[in-house]
């Protein structure tokens, strides 16, 4: 391949994507945390139904604003690569990104059972968790502590954490990086692809005795350096494979599928949510009552560590697929590209 051939290829505008994201996070996350803070600062949140947010804001550290600036940085990539990637295909239907046009870019079909796949996935995610955790409970490998504020408050916060992250994330990564990389691969290798890089990414981050005292401009890049190579030690450890990067692969195998399957983000929407509001909310109520690695691989600090919630979550995705599988077409069909 030529090099004038390499630079309008698919295989170079998807790392040019990867790049963009990677590079825009880390210019982005002092800004974030820093106007994050401010606001904080002058409480303008408090007392408002985003109070849940501005306490998430209050406690976070750097690294959790870093971690949503990469986010960030991928959905301000995506229409520009989109675009690009489609230069010279009727160029027309590419000037207004209008609800249609993002829909049928990121080949995503109509849902008109959006409510009842949104609700499904929420109550069989978030039952399930709290169902382990309370059997856990009562086999006293956890035990229950006093939250410190009401329960209400605990759950009305667990609930906006994940619907916010649940909304986010599947744009992302069954959205974004889905439409960019079916460009480029078959979608049975896309469903691994996905999946994989879904779990890996969960582990960009620093280790949690890491801060930054005093944050500038550069704070983001020089983050960057120290999550590449703590990102890298994780996955020396075969108790982090087997305990915590199975279940994450296994979430994203299982949102994958659903997506693939439907057509649709919002059964993986209504999932991702669960599963975060089930962890959220039995966080504050609940501790491990064992030593740090005494239970490894099988339970960990906790619901998102271990190879039981791996399980569990194995035997979510084999109920979606019972449910699924008569109601919809094959789910590695290609989708309709926009032409």
């Amino acid at each position: 391949m030529s090099g004038a051939a390499f630079f309008q290829s698919t295989l170079c505008k998807t790392l040019v994507f990867l790049l963009g994201t990677v590079v825009l996070g880390a210019a982005f996350a002092p800004l974030l945390y820093l106007g994050g803070k401010h606001v904080v600062a002058e409480a303008w949140l408090e007392g408002t139904w985003l109070e849940s947010v501005n306490d998430s804001m209050r406690r976070a550290h750097f690294p959790r604003y870093f971690n949503r600036a990469i986010l960030l940085g991928a959905l301000l990539m995506i229409w520009p690569t989109l675009r690009w990637m489609n230069a010279g295909r009727k160029r027309s239907a590419m000037r207004r990104p209008t609800g249609e046009t993002i829909r049928r870019q990121l080949l995503l079909e109509t849902n008109p059972l959006w409510r009842r796949h949104l609700f499904v996935g929420f109550f069989l995610a978030g039952g399930t968790l709290l169902l382990l955790g309370a059997l856990y409970v009562n086999l006293g490998w956890y035990e229950s502590v006093a939250p410190g504020k009401p329960l209400w408050r605990i759950l009305l916060a667990a609930l906006g954490t994940g619907v916010a992250v649940g909304l986010l994330e599947e744009f992302v990564f069954r959205g974004a990086f889905h439409a960019v990389l079916a460009k480029l691969l078959k979608p049975k290798t896309l469903f691994w692809v996905i999946a994989v890089f879904f779990a890996v990414i969960h582990f960009f981050n620093a280790p949690k005795s890491l801060d930054v005292e005093e944050v500038s401009y550069g704070s983001g890049f020089w983050m960057l350096g120290k999550i590449i190579g703590y990102f890298v030690s994780q996955f020396a450890n075969p108790y982090f494979l087997i305990a915590e990067f199975a279940v994450l692969l296994a979430i994203g195998l299982v949102l994958g599928y659903t997506r693939m399957k439907t057509g649709s983000l919002w059964l993986g929407i209504g999932l991702h949510a669960g599963w975060v509001f089930g962890v959220k909310t039995l966080s504050p109520l609940t501790r491990r009552a064992f030593e740090p690695g005494e239970k490894m691989p099988w339970l960990g600090d906790n619901l998102r560590v271990g190879a039981i919630s791996c399980l569990v979550v194995s035997l979510t995705g084999l109920v979606l697929w019972r449910w699924l599988r008569k109601k919809y077409g094959p789910p590695f069909a290609p989708r309709e590209q926009l032409e």
